[in-house]
């Protein structure tokens, strides 16, 4: 079977930083959302918001579009590792099109899971990493462990490493690693499978391994 970073070099993706930081590339900036301007929040990376709404705007012009997957990496250049690993479905689950993906110019919120609001992964790693600033209350524990794992300070918040997503879009008759051809939730079940063995430590994924 082929490796898994190998795999991830010859797709179609747009690898992009996730978050927008300042001059010294790990500390990342926070602005505030909400009706009222009050929760504070880390900022996305433009370059992602590109991506993201050019990749799915695009994706849902194509009947035999899927969805993609997304690979949360850290470290810089040839040297990365992956993180997380998940996936955005175009069809919802009563509705053709997911929530987390229509109007995606302007769906902040959910913005193909990586949103700023609650049980999105950007809201509930910003309440994991800025607590009360952002919600009262506690974040899921699993954001907990993603900050433990790429924060090297949550007050400010900066990383450890440099954070990048890679988005690869999925359509109908492609080919996961096994080289059998797959639907996205089995591609993303392989690419699980793959990084727990190769990064038993650094794989955040929990279900799937």
């Amino acid at each position: 079977m082929i490796h898994l970073p190998e795999w991830l070099a010859q797709q179609e993706q747009h690898l992009t930083p996730l978050f927008e930081t300042a001059g010294d590339g790990l500390s990342v900036n926070t602005h505030l959302r909400g009706k009222e301007k009050n929760r504070l929040t880390l900022t996305r990376h433009p370059s992602f918001d590109a991506a993201m709404i050019g990749m799915v705007t695009a994706g849902l012009a194509e009947e035999d579009w899927q969805g993609f997957l997304y690979v949360m990496h850290t470290g810089e250049g040839n040297d990365l590792t992956p993180r997380y690993i998940g996936k955005a479905e175009k069809k919802g689950i009563t509705n053709p099109v997911s929530a987390n993906l229509i109007r995606i110019a302007s769906n902040h919120d959910k913005f193909g899971r990586w949103g700023y609001n609650k049980a999105y992964h950007v809201g509930e790693l910003s309440h994991a990493v800025l607590g009360e600033a952002f919600r009262p209350g506690r974040a899921p524990g699993k954001y907990h462990r993603w900050a433990a794992a790429l924060f090297e300070t949550l007050e400010p918040p900066k990383l450890q490493l440099p954070v990048s997503m890679s988005l690869i879009p999925w359509w109908d008759g492609l080919r996961g690693p096994s080289g059998m051809i797959g639907s996205l939730a089995a591609v993303e079940y392989e690419l699980i499978a793959l990084a727990a063995a190769a990064y038993p430590e650094a794989l955040l994924n929990v279900q799937g391994r």
